[in-house]
């Protein structure tokens, strides 16, 4: 039998402008103009700016006054912190659906662990594609993502792979990838340290890997080991566990208030499906399942102890159908539904309650 690949699989994924992308699927009109976000929307400082204030000069840090002048066309936009928060989180819940490994060092970019012997059996670069889907089917969100053994060289790939795009790095050619890059891709790199490299004649990531020791140490003193482990992707930190979630809630809006039945019932297979993905990393079962339905102001549930637990998505489809059945006559009406799973324990080799073939599918 062959062995279980234990290379490590690191997936970063790139959401830069993230302000931008969120005011652009909450209002699709605002996509391809010049757009600034930040300050009140008349002062203060830009906090994120589309490609095409980018284009004209606009920047981040920049004062509004500056961005007016520089494109006085541009729509200002003072940013909605509640939505960004929400969609920050959704961003998460996608991810952690394929990894229990997830890091988020900002609102725009994330670190996912897709190392096959700590997630499923897809391959990695399939399960890249698939958070990139996912992104942009639930979220409407575009992400340019890079796959590599190390985190700086997927960070590195997901700058080549914009915009939208994937790249990944074939394992052995980590080190020829990352040789001709600028050191401006060194994380956190202090601005005096990248002039004291470049005054030595070091401007590329391959240059400071295989600079002279004597040279690196006259050049940035007792910092030296360390940029030069960063320049190799050596002694990277591994990407932590993401602590288990105490429940589960997939929920969605009903556009259309008249919604027939099979529609609300595809949106809450749909539901189920997302909540058992979130199961899946964490190698959770759930024993307690809730169905929620909104009319107006009043909010409808349906709830359904299952011992020892459930994981598998077809019989939380099967069994959401059979409690949502009630809720939803008439369906005219309709404004949200909810699926909620608690009492969440560790999964014990579960046999499914209804196997694929079998499924009921209401």
């Amino acid at each position: 039998m062959k062995g279980r690949d234990t290379r490590r699989n690191i997936l970063h994924v790139d959401l830069d402008p993230f302000f931008v992308s969120v005011e652009c699927s909450l209002d699709p009109s605002l996509r391809g103009r010049p757009l600034v976000v930040g300050g009140d929307g008349t002062t203060g400082i830009v906090a994120a700016a589309s490609a095409e204030a980018r284009a004209l000069g606009i920047r981040p840090g920049q004062s509004l006054a500056t961005a007016r002048r520089l494109s006085p066309e541009a729509v200002l936009r003072p940013g909605d912190l509640e939505a960004y928060a929400r969609v920050s989180d959704e961003v998460t819940r996608i991810l952690l659906s394929v990894s229990r490994r997830v890091e988020r060092p900002s609102a725009d970019e994330a670190f996912v662990d897709l190392t096959r012997e700590r997630t499923s059996a897809s391959p990695p670069a399939r399960l890249a594609e698939q958070v990139k889907d996912e992104l942009q089917r639930r979220l409407d969100l575009d992400a340019s993502l890079g796959l590599a053994s190390t985190r700086l060289a997927a960070r590195v790939a997901s700058s080549w792979a914009r915009p939208r795009g994937l790249l990944v790095v074939i394992p052995g050619y980590e080190q020829s990838f990352l040789a001709r890059q600028p050191l401006s891709f060194l994380p956190e790199l202090p601005p005096h340290l990248e002039s004291a490299l470049e005054e030595a004649g070091l401007v590329t990531l391959g240059d400071l890997a295989c600079a002279d020791e004597a040279l690196l140490l006259t050049a940035v003193g007792g910092a030296a080991p360390a940029l030069r482990a960063a320049a190799r992707g050596e002694d990277e930190a591994p990407i932590a566990v993401a602590a288990p979630p105490a429940w589960i809630l997939e929920e969605t809006q009903v556009r259309d208030p008249r919604s027939d039945l099979p529609g609300l019932h595809d949106l809450f297979d749909a539901l189920a499906t997302r909540a058992a993905r979130r199961l899946l990393p964490h190698h959770l079962r759930a024993a307690s399942l809730t169905v929620e339905v909104h009319r107006g102001e009043r909010l409808l549930r349906r709830s359904e102890t299952i011992e020892p637990g459930v994981a598998d998505d077809a019989t939380l489809c099967s069994v959401v159908r059979r409690l949502a059945e009630p809720l939803l006559e008439p369906p005219r009406g309709v404004r949200a539904l909810g699926v909620r799973l608690a009492r969440l324990a560790p999964d014990q080799a579960q046999v499914p309650l209804f196997p694929p073939s079998t499924a009921s599918t209401g």
